[in-house]
């Protein structure tokens, strides 16, 4: 089964871009985006009930899409957990 992203560049209003996962190694994330993304753009990527900042480090061109690698600084696992737990804390 294929993992869907969200792909939001930080300094961007347009929202998110949903996108597959081509690939994880360590701290680099594979995507493929319908867009060209600027290297040095700040991004955040969730995908699988984990939320990852990064910045993208390589785009090019493929076909009539572009492959986009992420390198991921920080990430938060079990965000819909520590949503929960942070609902109930207020509530």
């Amino acid at each position: 089964m294929e993992t869907v992203a969200a792909f939001t560049k930080l300094d961007d209003a347009e929202g998110s871009l949903r996108c597959p996962v081509l690939g994880l190694d360590g701290r680099m994330m594979q995507l493929k985006l319908p867009k060209w993304v600027d290297i040095g753009s700040a991004v955040k990527v969730e995908a699988d009930d984990t939320l990852s900042l990064g910045e993208v480090s390589y785009c090019r061109a493929e076909g009539d899409s572009y492959v986009v690698w992420v390198e991921l600084f920080q990430s938060l696992h079990n965000v819909a957990e520590l949503a929960r737990l942070a609902q109930a804390l207020v509530a």
